[in-house]
């Protein structure tokens, strides 16, 4: 069956009293029969001397949404404590602080708590939550050397379903696709008992080794046995394919005869690709707010052009009801009121902090802009934030084995907004700075200022923030002071078409970007080449809003969902996307390079040949084509 979307009926995941980053709600029901601990009965025994009064209060802050408080008070209690009661509400206290937002914090917590005072009740939660806290810090490899450490077998079954999706999601990040998705297989063995759960799991692992591409896939069959093998090549089915039809259905049982008793459920390939499509259920009203006229108004229109082509393309069955109000004014109430059982939007920075600051919403909403870090329940926030490009530009180069970089990026506020996203996940990671510039935009050559970043010689890649006409000098400057050295730049570099000047003016050069701008072979209904002759925002700077509205009406149905199992994975147009644990839409890019016959995808960062200089170890990750 196709994955549904929550009704406005209190349902199995509304019903629940918050998403989860680990369950550590004394009201959470987990199956514990059989395992060696109970997360919950453990809590609830260890805090039985503790005052009841400010106890409650503190619970009480935590199920209002007040989190940051929440956290002061479990902290205060803490200090008059014993253990394992002080333990445990430290443990409480960094759980908050992670809903919160404020990771820093939760981590600082979560390093102060006494270990040799911990039951293995509470070690088994500090490593997750200390997981929880390197993934939503991008620090894909500690969250899984966190993982390793974790008792696995000892966990309720909650508690496992949790550790494998968290642990699919780090080995995403870290750009091993197979290991996800072997996370994902694991996890399947889980949920036999829960055929839904089951289906959309499956769908994710299939979209996960997607990502590996054709050759990727093909490499992947010959290096793979057994279970993950017949994923491997059910993926080759499906690939590159936007909906179903006669030719996969002889693939599909080409497949099933090579593979018999392999666990791929009866109706996966359908589940696929209703999924891919939107996978609404019968009778949906979607409410869309989004602003008309004024200086954004055009960004809306482009956005509500991606919705319309993704509504049109959708021959699921069950396409939803559109109805499409100026954002603002009360409409998000208003149109609630009136019976939206989703809503997509507002795009307005202001208006999604304004749904930010309330404890709760009361329909699953999937706003397209990013206010705030903190966790409110059926807010989903989707943005194209152009920070998140330097995040993904500073993985792109850890996970390739690169440790020592120099930054090269303009002067003012745009300049120093990219260089201090690209600065924080750099060092989040290890990562050492060779050098950092700040350039004057419009000079007729950079040679000066790339000599002096470069002078050190212990640069191993270049992070370069550029666009406009000051990207082939600043390249041109970085050849001649060292053409070995890797330089990975912004989408800022490329406008999305074939340029045969532009693109051999600047081989070599690395960015990323949207798949859907990059993907230049696809001929689906919604592909950038089936739709940039038809409409106007298909092409030029708005190209990428396109995408996000596409995005947007496929992501809205599955939205709370993905948000409740950091596994679930969803291949987007504006990349991969998954949702952590506080709502955020995280989206891993497309790693591109440009060559003579114009941009071509890559796994990964060539790195420069070894100078026998410190290398602070390896890349962590498998080789990609």
């Amino acid at each position: 069956m196709p994955p549904m979307i929550p009704s406005r009926q209190p349902g199995p995941l509304l019903a629940r009293p918050s998403r989860i980053l680990v369950p550590l709600s004394l009201g959470l029901a987990l199956l514990a029969a059989g395992c060696t601990i109970d997360p919950v009965k453990d809590a609830r025994r260890a805090l039985e001397g503790v005052p009841a009064a400010p106890l409650a209060e503190a619970r009480a802050k935590r199920e209002a949404g007040d989190y940051a408080r929440a956290a002061e008070l479990y902290l205060d209690l803490a200090e008059a404590q014993p253990a394992p009661a002080k333990q445990q509400l430290e443990l409480n206290a960094a759980d908050a602080l992670l809903r919160a937002g404020e990771t820093t914090e939760a981590s600082r917590v979560l390093t102060g708590i006494d270990r040799g005072r911990l039951s293995q009740s509470q070690r088994e939660m500090a490593l997750l939550l200390e997981a929880d806290v390197a993934l939503q810090r991008g620090r894909a490899a500690e969250a899984i050397g966190k993982l390793d450490r974790v008792s696995k077998n000892v966990l309720p079954p909650d508690l496992k379903v949790h550790y494998y999706g968290t642990l699919a999601a780090a080995y995403r990040l870290n750009k091993q696709p197979i290991r996800a998705a072997e996370s994902l297989d694991d996890l399947d063995r889980l949920l036999k008992d829960d055929p839904a759960a089951r289906m959309d799991n499956q769908v994710s692992l299939l979209f996960t080794l997607a990502t590996l591409g054709r050759s990727g896939l093909e490499q992947a069959a010959r290096d793979t046995r057994g279970r993950m093998r017949g994923w491997v090549e059910l993926a080759e089915v499906f690939s590159g394919h936007g909906a179903p039809g006669p030719q996969i259905d002889a693939e599909l049982r080409k497949w099933r005869a090579g593979n018999g008793g392999h666990p791929a459920m009866n109706g996966l390939s359908r589940a696929y690709f209703t999924t891919l499509a939107g996978g609404y259920a019968a009778d949906t009203e979607v409410l869309v707010l989004l602003p008309r006229g004024g200086r954004f108004g055009v960004a809306g229109d482009a956005v509500r052009d991606g919705i319309e082509a993704a509504y049109t393309a959708d021959a699921s069955g069950n396409r939803p009801a559109l109805d499409y109000r100026a954002s603002g004014g009360g409409r998000y109430d208003a149109g609630v009121d009136a019976g939206a059982d989703l809503v997509v939007g507002p795009l307005m920075k202001d208006e999604v902090g304004a749904l930010a600051g309330r404890s709760s919403l009361p329909v699953p909403t999937l706003a397209l802009n990013r206010a705030g870090s903190g966790s409110t329940d059926n807010l989903y926030q989707f943005s194209l934030a152009p920070e998140d490009e330097a995040i993904n530009a500073a993985n792109y180069a850890w996970a390739s084995g690169l440790r020592s970089a120099a930054m090269l990026y303009p002067q003012g506020p745009w300049g120093d907004r990219m260089a201090d996203a690209f600065r924080t996940q750099w060092r989040s990671l290890g990562g050492r700075f060779a050098g950092q510039k700040a350039y004057r935009t419009g000079d007729a050559t950079y040679d000066g200022d790339v000599a002096g970043l470069l002078a050190g010689g212990s640069a191993d890649a270049v992070f370069l923030v550029a666009s406009g006409a000051d990207v082939e000098r600043l390249w041109t400057s970085l050849q001649v002071a060292d053409a070995r050295l890797p330089v990975v730049a912004t989408s800022h570099v490329y406008d999305g078409d074939f340029n045969p000047t532009r693109d051999t003016a600047l081989s070599g050069l690395y960015f990323v970007d949207i798949p859907w701008l990059l993907d230049l072979e696809r001929s689906d209904a919604l592909s950038r080449k089936a739709l940039r002759d038809k409409l106007p925002n298909a092409s030029g700077p708005l190209a990428r809003l396109y995408a996000m509205g596409i995005d947007a009406y496929r992501l809205a149905p599955r939205i709370n969902e993905m948000g409740s199992n950091p596994g679930t994975f969803f291949p987007g147009e504006t990349g991969g996307l998954n949702v952590d644990a506080l709502g955020q839409v995280r989206r891993q890019l497309t790693l591109a390079r440009f060559t003579g016959s114009g941009p071509e995808v890559r796994q990964r960062i060539e790195a420069p040949p070894k100078s026998g200089k410190d290398n602070d170890g390896d890349a962590g990750t498998e080789a990609g084509p």
